[in-house]
């Protein structure tokens, strides 16, 4: 599939935190490869990025809930950068913006200025 080769997942480890960005679309044929980033998380702080994400399905909706279980799970802490209102509008419809912890910018979940973007 064309769309699964155009897509990537950047994995930048900080301290006491993992962050997660995506580019592309997330879907049935992505979804896996975010799932594996995210699950190499191990404590702290997951950030997942969705800046550069232009689409999200299901599958997408259904891997940010398993990680938002797994944090509430664990202890840990699970922050979601927004992405493009698209992808907004998606949790707003679903009704999952007041059970996620949503920022504008992986520095504000990681408490510094100096995360690349």
């Amino acid at each position: 599939m064309q769309r699964s080769a155009e897509f990537t997942v950047h994995v930048t480890r900080r301290p006491g935190a993992l962050v997660v960005a995506p580019q592309g679309e997330i879907d049935v044929a992505t979804v896996e490869r975010v799932g594996a980033a995210c699950a190499a998380h191990e404590r702290g702080t997951l950030v997942l990025d969705l800046r550069e994400v232009g689409f999200l399905d299901s599958s997408g909706l259904r891997l940010v809930l398993e990680c938002q279980r797994r944090a509430d799970e664990c202890g840990h802490r699970f922050v979601v950068v927004r992405g493009p209102a698209s992808v907004q509008r998606l949790f707003e419809l679903v009704g999952l913006g007041h059970r996620l912890t949503l920022v504008d910018e992986p520095a504000e979940a990681l408490g510094d200025a100096d995360v690349a973007p």
